[in-house]
């Protein structure tokens, strides 16, 4: 056997005989030879890894670590256009046609100046339920607010605002952006620096860290009108630390110029996004945490003469997404003041009962009463705009101590109108003479749920009845809205227009307990693994990191509904808690805070009235 590891083209050039040449002419014969022979080198470099540009990392089996973004992080749900609420479409201005579909949210503008939001900040003066009021964004922690979008017409910006509270709109205290140009039908992937990319006074009357947080983020995808538009994703992140950047590297060969470096998002709306524009050498730290999770390769470009290679497939992760469902915004509904003291729960939830005459003592400006459209629900047509329902205590008071978390679910029929009336109240007294008036509560369109986790601390118009703990409660009432009643109404009466009302339920409920344990319970959904690692927490306030969380229990959660039963500790001091879990699942850790407190002891005086820490 031959020991020549010389390859068999190699061997065929060799072993071509040449035709004679004078030394410095090529003959004519010489010319076909000379061709062939500088082709077949040229196939051997261009086969050969070391002397071509090839990207050899990020590899196939790279997974990175998803940035920090605050909707996943605080919100507990990415702005990935997945589900309803990543848009507050109630809240849009100028834009119709918004729909959700398959993962991207689209609309079209009616004017210029259209917006949407991803976090509304809420109203003023109101019992402002908003996730923006809820969920504030920490200047100081995120910076860069990141969007894939699409428009469909040509010559369009892309800007955003943010906004300090709920009436920043009055008083000046809101940032605009710098205005990013869009190319028309082509996906485009823009990261605004909320620090650079911000206009300066008095466009501006303030600037992104001039305050601790922000309430609210208005995105306006396009500045015509009548422009449709698409959004892939948003997300708003923190800058990266070195060790959150991702290493690329590549090999070349007698090549000593710069390369710009894009990442390429392969999924279903592909899209490239730079990455550095000059980078030098054979390796480069990215920063990839501006992406969404999904499928990417990293392409590197020679500057000078515009060769490109291209990395193997890899994945930024999806973080597990962990929402606690006990305890909750709603307290401990199974032991709601109608169900347990009344002995009758105001409409079904959640023991399963129904709304009838009985569960009222007064229903005032109201006509057309029935308790069976649909069935086990108030349905009826205000006559004025002052309708109201006080409801039946059965002869009990309400220990207001206890009984600190108030749910409601209901609509109001007709197209919505905040100035107009689409607020609903409540009052209430402890002599049933003087009556303390709640501050609106902001209704949706269509059959919504809104909760209070604590009575004790929301907008207050009047307090002639006392604040919620200043005594027992003789008198519950709701007032569903306050719109008048139209001519068309009148003339044609409809649902619609004479602002019908349904109320499925009212549950006043006391918050969560652990006397002596408690069972928390929550879903999980990881849309890159089954599983994560669950760790929960008992913590007096709700920074999570500081150091003063109490570890209670740690198990490994399949995707989907889980539980864990703990059986108490008494080496806990009784008090008010806020509930902390963390979800690792191995690549990303995410913090989420159950949207209720729990009580650890006995529920009593001391403890029901403020936070033991």
């Amino acid at each position: 056997m031959s020991n020549d590891s010389t390859s068999p083209i190699m061997r065929l050039l060799l072993s071509t005989q040449a035709p004679r040449c004078t030394p410095g002419r090529i003959t004519r014969a010489a010319a076909p030879w000379l061709v062939f022979a500088l082709s077949v080198i040229g196939v051997l470099i261009s086969a050969n890894p070391a002397l071509a540009l090839s990207v050899t990392q990020p590899s196939a089996a790279t997974v990175i670590a998803a940035g920090d973004d605050y909707a996943t992080q605080v919100l507990g749900n990415a702005w990935d256009m997945s589900d309803a609420v990543d848009i507050d479409t109630e809240e849009s201005g100028l834009m119709s046609s918004q729909v959700f579909s398959a993962g991207i949210f689209s609309g079209a503008t009616t004017g210029n100046g259209a917006s949407i939001y991803p976090l509304f900040m809420g109203y003023s003066g109101s019992i402002n339920l908003s996730r923006g009021a809820n969920f504030p964004i920490a200047t100081s922690h995120y910076r860069y607010v990141t969007i894939k979008l699409r428009v469909h017409s040509a010559s369009q910006n892309v800007n955003l605002y943010f906004l300090l509270e709920p009436n920043s709109y009055s008083t000046g205290t809101y940032g605009a952006s710098h205005y990013f140009p869009l190319v028309a039908n082509q996906w485009t992937t823009v990261t605004i620096d909320m620090i650079n990319d911000v206009y300066p006074a008095p466009t501006s009357g303030i600037q992104w860290t001039d305050q601790a947080s922000i309430t609210g983020l208005r995105i306006d995808p396009a500045n015509g009108t009548g422009v449709s538009y698409d959004i892939d994703w948003i997300r708003l992140t923190a800058p990266a630390t070195t060790a959150q950047k991702t290493s690329v590297q590549w090999t070349d060969s007698g090549y000593t110029g710069t390369y710009k470096i894009e990442a390429l998002d392969i999924g279903s709306a592909p899209v490239s996004y730079t990455l550095a524009a000059a980078a030098s050498g054979t390796s480069y730290l990215a920063d990839t945490t501006f992406l969404a999770p999904g499928q990417y390769q990293i392409k590197v470009t020679r500057n000078g003469d515009s060769t490109t290679a291209s990395s193997a497939t890899f994945r930024i992760n999806n973080p597990a997404q962990i929402a606690l469902t006990s305890p909750s915004v709603r307290g401990e509904q199974a032991q709601n003041f109608a169900s347990v003291v009344v002995g009758n729960s105001w409409g079904p939830p959640p023991s399963g009962g129904v709304f009838s005459a009985t569960d009222f003592l007064s229903i005032v400006n109201f006509s057309n009463v029935s308790y069976t459209n649909p069935a086990g629900t108030f349905s009826a047509r205000p006559t004025n705009n002052d309708p109201n329902l006080r409801l039946n205590q059965g002869g009990h008071t309400i220990d207001p101590t206890l009984y600190r978390s108030l749910c409601f679910t209901m609509q109001v029929s007709g197209a919505r109108n905040v100035g107009l009336g689409s607020v609903a109240r409540f009052f209430w007294s402890s002599n049933g003479t003087n009556l303390t008036t709640s501050g609106p509560i902001v209704l949706d369109t269509g059959l919504s749920e809104y909760c209070m986790a604590d009575l004790a601390t929301v907008q207050l118009d009047n307090t002639a009845g006392g604040t919620w703990l200043a005594g027992s409660k003789i008198l519950l009432r709701l007032d569903p809205h306050e719109f008048p009643v139209s001519s068309a109404c009148t003339s044609t009466p409809t649902p619609a227009s004479c602002y019908d009302v349904q109320l499925n339920s009212v549950v006043l409920s006391p918050f969560a307990q652990a006397n002596p344990g408690y069972t928390f319970t929550w879903n999980l959904a990881d849309a890159d693994n089954t599983s994560a690692t669950l760790n929960l927490y008992l913590d007096p306030d709700n920074t999570p990191g500081n150091g003063n969380e109490i570890a209670i229990g740690s198990v490994a959660a399949n995707n989907g509904n889980g539980q864990l039963v703990w059986p108490g500790s008494s080496a806990i001091q009784y008090g008010t808690y806020h509930v902390l879990v963390v979800a690792d699942d191995g690549v990303n850790s995410v913090s989420q805070y159950a949207g209720g407190v729990i009580v650890i002891g006995a529920r009593d005086g001391i403890f029901r009235n403020g936070f033991e820490n």
